[in-house]
């Protein structure tokens, strides 16, 4: 069966990053292999989900093909609350027709991520 099996950020700035991936998704930073380029792996309930590779860039995420990475969350509050809990500028939203919530919230270097939960 094919599943999702983790995003990679290229970011400026790891630490703020993995400060701003913790305080929204809860990430535990974990074992990331040898590799001969600077990173970090993030880890969702003990699975590497995140993998941040770190680059030189002059401005934030260009805007492109990929628009945003979503997560569900399935308490409304929590989802708020860690949401909030970053400080970074949020907007909320439904899928229309199906009663789930959304909340994107825009982190740093542009990157943009929606937590979903259900009412």
């Amino acid at each position: 069966m094919l599943r999702l099996d983790h995003v990679n950020i290229h970011t400026r700035d790891a630490a703020v990053m993995i400060d701003f991936l913790k305080t929204l998704l809860g990430v535990e930073e974990g074992y990331r292999p040898p590799f001969d380029m600077p990173g970090h792996w993030l880890y969702l309930e003990g699975h590497p989900a995140i993998h941040l590779n770190v680059v030189k860039r002059e401005g934030d995420f260009p805007q492109g093909m990929l628009n945003h990475a979503a997560f569900a969350f399935f308490d409304r509050e929590d989802a708020v609350k860690r949401a909030e809990a970053t400080g970074y500028r949020l907007e909320h939203d439904e899928i229309p027709g199906v009663g789930i919530g959304q909340i994107f919230v825009y982190g740093p270097e542009g990157i943009r991520v929606e937590l979903q939960y259900r009412p």
